[in-house]
């Protein structure tokens, strides 16, 4: 294809903007449409990236012939439904996280990626982040040994998301605070632990701050959430997110701490991620910073992304890998409504 990668962003706000920007930075890829509700998403897109083509409707967008991929950003109740009809008429997709409101979907978009022959990739941005792939490379090469335990966090103090209002709507959204941001490092630990297979799962939720929120919006779902999932081979991921928590100003933000037998990383620092090996019997260890690569983010994705196309490479979090942390969420809320630790 002479213009290269054609593509269609699905859902104008600020994540299909950020795809967008992905697209053009990554090059050979030229986006040639857009679909969104809103006028001023569409055109703010036109503008900035070339898009010659608007829509109001998904659908008439996905059966644009000109078009051989599709980015999805939209409520979580829709990913499935869009990706399913994109992959059965033919086009790749880059979908954004969760992949969808539950495993049955997930497995519904898997069958079609299959039989379309397309690719399907996750948008989980943090497989791409500057820290989190120079930590992926040192746990490869062994610096710390054997991982088997990961703690990982991302705990808001404040910040239960407005957005169009869909997002604290259980029918809408899939879940709370443990869907949207938990999810991601959920999966982060997972990916730097080599994706092993879940066991078991046992989680808790908690509404408490329904009362600081629109008392005219629909809140179904939990605002925190703690996990701990056990993997084959002994590994371990203890898992905390939050929307709302009274808790120390230092606590908030984002944190992933990956523990072996010969030291440990940190993701999350300022000076970048880094490792501690060297531990004497104080305790004490010396500290490496790890240097990032240099491309990153929505590029590195994007670039990733066209690879996959390509034959170059398998995806990195695939329509496999969406329904693996789907079952975990749905094990994870099933666990947190009965009190029980699930077998998966």
């Amino acid at each position: 294809m002479p213009e290269g990668l054609r593509v269609g962003i699905v859902g104008a706000g600020w994540p299909g903007q950020a795809h967008a920007r992905g697209y053009q930075e990554a090059g050979g890829c030229k986006i040639v449409a857009v679909a969104d509700l809103i006028p001023e998403r569409r055109k703010k897109i036109m503008s900035e990236f070339g898009a010659t083509r608007e829509f109001s409707d998904a659908m008439e967008l996905i059966a644009d012939k000109q078009i051989d991929a599709i980015s999805i950003s939209l409520p979580n109740h829709l990913h499935a439904s869009v990706a399913v009809a994109a992959l059965k008429i033919g086009k790749h997709v880059l979908c954004e996280p969760p992949p969808c409101l539950n495993a049955k979907e997930a497995r519904q978009i898997e069958r079609a990626a299959v039989k379309s022959g397309k690719i399907l990739l996750y948008a989980l941005q943090r497989r791409f982040g500057g820290a989190e792939t120079a930590s992926k490379a040192a746990i490869v090469k062994g610096y710390a040994g054997d991982i088997y335990h990961a703690r990982a966090s991302w705990l808001r103090t404040r910040g239960v998301p407005i957005g169009t209002g869909w997002y604290t709507e259980k029918s809408k959204s899939g879940g709370g605070a443990l869907v949207d941001v938990g999810l991601h490092m959920l999966d982060l630990a997972w990916f730097l632990l080599g994706q092993p297979k879940p066991m078991t799962v046992f989680g808790v939720g908690y509404q408490k701050f329904k009362a600081i929120t629109d008392p005219k919006r629909v809140y179904d779902v939990e605002d925190s959430s703690f996990a701990i999932v056990k993997f084959e081979g002994g590994k371990s991921i203890e898992l905390s997110s939050s929307w709302a928590l009274n808790q120390p100003p230092l606590q908030q933000g984002t944190l992933c701490r990956m523990f072996g037998d010969q030291g440990s990383l940190d993701v999350y620092t300022p000076q970048g991620a880094t490792i501690y090996r060297s531990f004497n019997a104080k305790g004490e260890s010396k500290a490496t910073p790890l240097k990032p690569p240099r491309t990153i983010g929505h590029t590195a994705m994007v670039r990733h992304f066209k690879d996959c196309i390509a034959g170059k490479a398998q995806p990195s979090c695939g329509v496999r890998e969406g329904v693996t942390l789907m079952d975990l969420i749905d094990a994870l809320y099933k666990s947190a409504e009965s009190g029980k630790s699930v077998n998966l």
